[in-house]
């Protein structure tokens, strides 16, 4: 069964990211990077212009603290998921 995220992702999840987003679909590609991140509407307005363009890709959030930014880009940048900064 595949979904579509509206969910937020964390340091832990990013370091799992393949096991964690298997079953995503369209899969996560783009994302931003916060503290805090909820109330961000990024990956509403991002999400609609993917699927308005045929775009198969998801943008999400993802709860990074300040001191896990390097490690969560690093994570990311190896397992495929880019980030605003």
């Amino acid at each position: 069964m595949t979904k579509q995220t509206t969910q937020r992702y964390t340091l832990a999840d990013l370091e799992k990211w393949h096991d964690v987003a298997r079953d995503i679909d369209p899969p996560i590609r783009l994302g931003i990077f916060g503290d805090p991140v909820a109330h961000s509407l990024s990956p509403d307005m991002q999400n609609a212009a993917l699927r308005a363009c045929e775009i198969n890709a998801q943008y999400a959030r993802f709860h990074i603290r300040p001191n896990e930014l390097r490690s969560a880009l690093r994570a990311a940048q190896t397992r495929g998921v880019r980030a605003d900064r």
